[in-house]
């Protein structure tokens, strides 16, 4: 008769596989952008990310209702982070973010 490896010791050793990847999972997610940055505007924060020299993005609060004043304070935070003017932007509803281009009077950061 061959004997089977019991559950427990069967658990044991996934257990002790899923620990030593976990680690490397971390590593792969890498550190947040370095170009995000948090803006308060009327009490509220936004997160606010240089995407390149004249594109920037921001997405507020979860809890704050969709409609033109939402997407005013996104400008207003992208205005606020960047120093520049915001000149187009596009909103998108699904994950709340407002994507920008902005103008820095006629110069470009970077």
């Amino acid at each position: 008769m061959v004997s089977h490896p019991s559950y427990r010791s069967v658990a044991g050793l996934c257990l002790i596989a899923v620990a030593a990847v976990l680690p490397a999972c971390n590593a792969l997610r890498g550190a947040p952008e370095a170009n995000a940055q948090t803006v308060e505007i009327d009490g509220a924060s936004y997160r606010v990310e240089e995407l390149t020299a004249s594109t920037w993005t921001a997405v507020g609060p979860a809890s704050a209702p969709e409609g033109p004043q939402k997407t005013a304070s996104l400008r207003k935070a992208i205005e606020k982070a960047s120093n520049c003017k915001v000149t187009d932007s596009s909103y998108t509803g699904r994950n709340g973010a407002l994507a920008a281009q902005v103008d820095c009077g006629g110069t470009l950061k970077n």
